[in-house]
């Protein structure tokens, strides 16, 4: 073989892994975007029952296809506070289960029904002509399936033809060191930054018979360290806990690693062990690499998991607390940044909506403090809270803008059409509790105005003021939680708590304007105190316009509540 060859070989042994990628990724992202609800209700499931972290995980793995998002996910969870590390130990453990799935899949290349799984491609194509949006989904996942087994095909053909090269096969031949096999898995994993990838490679590599089952299993060993990596780089710039989440992450791995590799050297010492596996477990060399990627994990989670407690404990001894400071304490509102949101979800879509959602509650928590303040504020005269206020509306400013980009990001990502309409929709949500924010300045104003006009309230503009923001208050909870829940049952009882509003508005413009022609109260009062009713009702309707945002993806029927906030 020449020089020519080989770099041909080379080429498309690199263009059939493109070619897997391809395939890979598209599998994912269209059962994640199939099985998006599912995925809400699986997480929905996270407590802290050591068991239901495992399942959550290995289930949450198989449909994203990727142990290493599973575990940036998680980061992302414990960073926003809705995870604690021993939930997220549990569901890191169920992750690396999960994805050993994908090491099966492409097992089955040493079967004689590769061109059937390939064939699979054309299936899908055909499928994702239909009309029916399920079905194309479906037929992109069918499609995704085969793309994957066509680039293992062409990547295995060219491997085959590499191995006939003596150069290679006396290198692979002399590279038998257990723990420079366990640092090469590591590295390239390291690199790719995808188990899954690098254990394929290996599978596809062994079918061509240049790697054995001793240097792939002391490989794949390294490949479960190498994948840590990815989690540790989600962690820079990250909360305490988040950082502990990714040692956690490298813990699990190493030990178990490191505890195999141990194991293996002492027997393969005064046996012939991996002679003995290799007789002992029939099947080709490919159903034995994925056999043991998945008993490997399952085995380490099994070792581990009585430890669930031990790992965060161990991982705070690693990241002690940061010494406090007066400049650690600020309030989180005197911050410009997200308190749920997090770019490390974004490779989760499904998710990353769960959490736009709870970043907007608390917007709607940050407006409604506002308008509390200012209502007592233009009661009282009084402007001593006008500071923290104006930190507030920044806040709300902020978050309106950084939301609505956010939104965006996740709407390019593959997404189903629900969840398309979802994200629509928060465009128009955030922009209503923005609104809301604003007439709570408008108010804020007014008490300026009095203060100038040396003019204030009579009691019963007070006592009216107060009923009609009673009003306001109970049509913002229903419609708050309402949001929260995903829940549009109660549609005509919020339009009646608004009705109640606006009933109100017309009734006190009519006593004032009274009052002002008996001349209980002055003019500059009676024009501020009519601007005033005006801007509540305002924000009762801007209040009502986040409800009625839910009905372009909400169903009557549908109550789910996911992502509850970690048991104490």
């Amino acid at each position: 073989m020449n020089a020519i060859d080989i770099l041909e070989c080379v080429l498309m042994m690199l263009a059939g892994l493109g070619v897997f990628l391809i395939g890979i990724k598209a599998m994912g992202d269209n059962l994640e975007a199939v099985a998006g609800n599912s995925l809400k209700s699986i997480f929905n499931k996270i407590s802290n029952n050591r068991f239901t972290g495992v399942v959550v995980g290995a289930g949450v793995t198989a449909i994203i296809q990727s142990s290493s998002a599973t575990t940036v996910m998680v980061v992302g969870f414990v960073n926003a506070g809705v995870m604690t590390l021993t939930q997220a130990t549990s569901i890191i453990m169920g992750a690396n289960i999960g994805t050993t799935i994908t090491a099966q899949i492409v097992s089955l290349q040493s079967l004689p029904i590769t061109a059937f799984f390939a064939a699979m491609a054309c299936v899908g194509a055909f499928m994702q002509t239909s009309k029916k949006l399920h079905v194309r989904n479906v037929g992109s996942i069918i499609a995704g399936i085969g793309v994957l087994f066509v680039g293992l095909d062409v990547m295995s053909g060219a491997m085959k033809q590499i191995a006939e090269i003596e150069a290679v096969r006396n290198v692979l031949n002399a590279t038998t060191n257990p723990l420079l096999l366990l640092l090469l898995g590591a590295v390239i994993t390291a690199v790719i930054q995808s188990s899954s990838v690098t254990t394929s490679i290996i599978i596809s590599m062994g079918i061509s018979g240049l790697i054995g089952l001793e240097s792939a299993i002391y490989t794949t060993l390294g490949i479960n360290i190498g994948t840590c990596i990815t989690a540790v780089l989600a962690c820079i710039g990250s909360t305490v806990n988040a950082k502990r989440t990714s040692i956690i992450h490298l813990l699990f791995n190493c030990i178990g690693s490191f505890f195999f590799f141990i194991v293996f050297l002492i027997l393969d010492k005064f046996t012939n062990f991996f002679t003995w596996m290799s007789g002992t477990f029939n099947g080709s060399i490919a159903n034995q690499i994925a056999m043991f990627h998945t008993a490997f994990n399952v085995i380490t989670t099994l070792l581990l998991l009585p430890f669930v407690k031990v790992l965060p404990k161990l991982a705070t001894l690693i990241i002690p607390d940061k010494k406090s400071s007066a400049d650690d304490q600020k309030d989180i509102i005197e911050t410009e940044k997200f308190q749920f949101i997090d770019n490390r979800l974004l490779s989760t879509p499904s998710i990353a909506l769960v959490m736009i959602r709870k970043e907007i509650l608390a917007m709607a928590g940050l407006a409604k403090d506002n308008l509390d303040l200012s209502i007592q504020a233009v009661k009282n005269k009084d402007l001593s809270q006008k500071e923290l206020f104006d930190t507030r509306e920044k806040r709300i400013d902020f978050l309106n803008k950084a939301i609505t980009k956010y939104t965006i990001k996740v709407s390019s990502e593959h997404i189903s059409y629900i969840s398309e309409k979802e994200s629509a929709s928060y465009y128009y949500v955030v922009s209503n509790i923005e609104r809301v924010g604003d007439y709570a300045q408008n108010i804020m104003e007014y008490t300026q105005e009095l203060i100038d006009y040396n003019a204030e309230f009579s009691d019963t503009a007070k006592k009216e003021i107060e009923d009609m923001k009673i009003a306001i208050d109970n049509l913002y909870d229903a419609v708050v939680s309402a949001f929260e829940r995903q829940d549009i049952t109660q549609e005509q009882t919020i339009k009646d708590l608004e009705e109640i509003v606006d009933d109100y508005k017309a009734s006190l413009e009519r006593s004032h304007l009274i009052r002002l022609g008996n001349g209980q109260c002055s003019a500059e009062s009676a024009s501020v105190f009519l601007s005033l009713v005006s801007n509540m009702e305002r924000i009762a309707d801007h209040i009502l316009n986040v409800f009625k945002s839910m009905k372009q993806y909400t169903q009557v029927t549908k109550t789910t509540h996911v992502l509850a906030s970690p048991k104490a």
